[in-house]
């Protein structure tokens, strides 16, 4: 029993210096991943070798999500970034995924003209437009639509968790 022994109490400047060496290298494993997996699907033919790349930066992402929302984080980091920002959360959601959607575009455009494009101009344009056009028609509804319902969800849930903290305390 624990009766008798003194409960250690943090520094909580130690504290939050520790959080901010976490995201630092939380943000240093995603960036390297994700560097890793452009340079493998641009010259490694095989999809397969971005496979662990694309898992650690989906689990990462998936489990950081899940657990701010769990802990009714989400919805306090909403509501701050609010109000300190001209630009709302839902709005910079929105433009995240069309900017995603648009990026990815180019990127698909281009490699199919270098790829396909047979050394001659035409062809190199013909197959960068055809590609580019249908990624933008079908990565930018499908970025913005997800990550504009996935971010109403999850405030949404965070926010009934959050406030069913606040009435049991």
């Amino acid at each position: 029993m624990n009766w008798f022994k003194k409960k250690a109490v943090d520094d909580e400047r130690i504290v939050n210096l520790k959080n901010s060496i976490y995201k630092e290298a939380y943000i240093l494993i995603m960036l390297i991943c994700s560097v890793s997996a452009v340079i493998k699907t641009w010259f490694l033919p095989d999809r397969g070798s971005v496979l662990t790349e694309m898992l650690v930066i989906l689990g990462g992402s998936l489990y950081f999500s899940i657990r701010s929302v769990a802990m009714g984080i989400y919805s306090d980091e909403v509501e701050v970034h609010d109000q300190r920002n001209k630009m709302s959360f839902s709005r910079r959601t929105a433009i995240s995924g069309l900017a995603i959607g648009l990026i990815l575009a180019l990127i698909l455009g281009i490699r199919s003209a270098v790829v396909y494009g047979d050394g001659s101009s035409q062809t190199a344009w013909k197959y960068f437009l055809s590609v580019f056009l249908f990624s933008l028609i079908f990565y930018i509804p499908l970025f913005a639509g997800t990550m504009t319902a996935i971010h109403h969800f999850a405030n949404r849930v965070s926010r009934k968790i959050s406030q069913n903290d606040q009435l049991d305390s």
